[in-house]
């Protein structure tokens, strides 16, 4: 799955999909997270993550990776973010 850069068997696109579904509604019900961010979004930026910084040697990067993801993902002190189209 991480080497391919894609989630292809079924079952586990499926899981993945749905945990970070629930993640993401955790998080816009207590109003911590956007509401505009596709789950598709999410699974894509952590398999990005995961090409580039799956390995130990790399974990300092994952880890500045996935705060860039999640200061993405946080609501701005002003309020929705608008995203690209």
């Amino acid at each position: 799955m991480i080497e391919a850069g894609e989630i292809a068997h079924a079952d586990t696109r499926t899981e993945l999909l749905g945990a970070i579904d629930g993640i993401l509604e955790a998080g816009r019900t207590s109003g911590e997270l956007r509401a505009d961010v596709a789950v598709e979004d999410i699974a894509a930026a952590l398999i990005g993550i995961f090409t580039v910084a799956g390995k130990p040697a790399h974990a300092a990067m994952a880890a500045r990776l996935l705060n860039l993801l999640m200061d993405g993902l946080r609501l701005s002190s002003g309020g929705q973010r608008k995203m690209a189209e």
